[in-house]
């Protein structure tokens, strides 16, 4: 669980810190101040800047991420993948890079610098200093890797690509971004094969995620224990409801594979579950996610989506409780007052599981004026702000 977070270079987070964090955390602020960045940073650290977790990312935003090839004797005016997750949109020529964790300076932390990776042919010769030849009279070479470099590349080098170099837990390894020769070959190195030491991370977006995707969350807990912490989390809209299943779809006009339906009693066949409004697919959602987050991060984008203001504080409760117990540390975005007031009465009520809430926008100071900074409000402060009945959207 992550104590504290700071984010620099990423997207609009030139620098930004969040000195405390809790078990469940709300973010809050205006339209454009930074929310899903956040959370977007926090996909990237859980899951190590795996190469198809950038892609996923970009494509939603409709931003690059397919290498093209690049030909040295003309000019390359296109745009680089995956340089719009950069400030300033654009891969930088110096130093910077960007860093997502606990503490910048940990070796934890996420580090995402623009690097050139260099290989060389060399000739292969043996203890002697011999050069080794074929059988057909041609010198044996292999190929070596010089440098993850910055600065001035000259063609006589060797082999030059264009990397996103990605480090994390003394770990490192490259995300190709095209080729400065047309050598096939150098654009088929496999990506990082293995996503070794990522956390575990759901994220729940703004819309409303596919059934099938949730029918394939539920078949992975029926029989388990989780499969109650569902079935509860259904019961704060509908406290009369039974079972829920999912069936397959032989409808011609909808394209899911499934159709979810719940049983309640006094009717004589199950229901679908969307005839019984959004705040029940809503619901559904944040439950199958929340466990299958266990051990790792919940991510919520809005969470009142669906959800009426009346069921809210019930919804931060059981989130509060699941979270402690299955040990899931939740951030959540919101534009929406009511869920700030019921995230706040539930973290001064709890007394094991604490509630932080910050609050980003852009800095007055001198010293940093138009950065996006973080107020944060624990407990306490949420307590003296509420007998003060002070606004903190």
């Amino acid at each position: 669980m992550l104590n504290s977070l700071e984010i620099k270079n990423f997207r609009a987070l030139e620098y930004f810190k969040v000195a405390k964090l809790g078990r469940v955390n709300l973010i809050v602020g205006k339209n454009n101040s930074g929310k899903s960045t956040v959370l977007e940073a926090l996909r990237i650290y859980a899951g190590n800047a795996y190469p198809k977790l950038l892609e996923n990312i970009a494509a939603s935003h409709d931003e690059k991420y397919k290498p093209e090839f690049i030909i040295l004797d003309e000019p390359d005016t296109s745009i680089i993948p995956f340089e719009d997750l950069f400030t300033g949109r654009q891969l930088p020529d110096d130093e910077t890079e960007i860093i997502i964790g606990e503490s910048t300076d940990s070796d934890q932390a996420l580090h995402i610098c623009h690097r050139f990776h260099i290989s060389k042919e060399e000739n292969v010769t043996d203890a002697e200093g011999n050069i080794h030849i074929s059988k057909s009279g041609d010198y044996v070479t292999k190929r070596s890797f010089i440098d993850w470099t910055k600065g001035q590349i000259s063609d006589d080098l060797g082999l030059i690509r264009e990397i996103l170099l990605v480090m994390k837990n003394n770990m490192s390894f490259p995300i190709y971004l095209n080729s400065r020769t047309l050598d096939i070959a150098s654009l088929n190195i496999s990506f990082f094969s293995k996503k070794r030491g990522a956390t575990k991370c759901s994220f729940i977006p703004t819309q409303l995620v596919s059934i099938d995707e949730l029918a394939q969350e539920w078949g992975s807990i029926v029989g388990t224990e989780h499969e109650e912490v569902v079935k509860q989390a259904l019961r704060i809209i509908l406290p009369e409801f039974q079972e829920i299943y999912f069936v397959p779809n032989t409808s011609s006009t909808n394209k899911s594979k499934y159709i979810a339906k719940v049983k309640l009693p006094n009717l004589p066949r199950p229901v679908p579950l969307k005839s019984l409004g959004d705040g029940m697919v809503r619901i559904l959602q944040l439950a199958l996610k929340l466990v299958s987050a266990q051990g790792g991060f919940l991510l919520i984008d809005e969470l009142e989506n669906g959800l009426h203001y009346s069921i809210q504080e019930r919804v931060w409760a059981w989130l509060f409780e699941v979270a402690e117990r299955l040990d899931i540390q939740v951030f959540a975005t919101t534009h929406s007052w009511d869920c700030i007031e019921n995230f706040t009465k539930v973290a001064i009520a709890n007394e094991t599981t604490e509630g932080v809430l910050f609050r980003m926008g852009k800095s007055a100071k001198t010293s940093n004026r138009g950065q996006i900074i973080a107020t944060v409000f624990d407990k306490d402060s949420l307590y003296r702000m509420t007998q003060a009945d002070i606004e903190i959207r």
